[in-house]
């Protein structure tokens, strides 16, 4: 009995601490996630003419299951891939019958991920919660990017846990 006491409070101890000793990860460190592809959709096919890019959002599973007019939970990740689009011949973006503009191919591969204490270094007036960022090529290598410049375009959404689209997202769920 007093071998099972032991064991308990070791297991214990040890459960305890792991949320201490998580990783506080800062923008550009999240791991690019592998099989995202299978993950739901945020929004599918974005149009952005105005940049001549589309942009596919998948969402992972505990973002998913977050209600319209909640923040998201811990754990939450957004994997958005950025796609060039193919062009006319005066350089204007293609669009395709359905009047959608024609993907290319991938150009980069941007992330949000949420967990308690991310960001931890991050300037207070540049603070989107907990969410840190990354980038990545079409081949899985890290990119450096100007994480700033993500944080002051996501800053103005507060409301909206610092996600650009979540009405827009909401509203497709319904």
């Amino acid at each position: 009995m007093k071998k099972i006491r032991l064991l308990a409070a070791v297991l214990l101890t040890a459960c305890g601490t792991m949320s201490q000793d998580a990783p506080k990860l800062e923008d550009g460190e999240i791991v690019m996630p592998t099989g995202y592809q299978s993950w739901p959709k945020f929004l599918t096919a974005v149009q952005r003419p105005d940049v001549k890019q589309v942009r596919e959002i998948y969402v992972n599973t505990v973002g998913y299951k977050t209600r319209a007019g909640d923040a998201y939970a811990q754990g939450s990740a957004f994997v958005m891939e950025i796609w060039g689009v193919k062009t006319n011949a005066d350089g204007s973006p293609m669009a395709g019958p359905e009047g959608t503009l024609v993907k290319d191919k991938i150009t980069k591969i941007f992330l949000m991920q949420k967990g308690p204490g991310f960001g931890a270094k991050v300037p207070r007036e540049l603070k989107n919660g907990d969410w840190v960022f990354g980038s990545y090529d079409p081949a899985g290598a890290k990119i450096a990017e100007p994480f700033a410049s993500c944080r002051g375009c996501h800053l103005p959404l507060a409301s909206q846990d610092f996600v650009w689209r979540y009405d827009e997202h909401f509203a497709t769920r319904k």
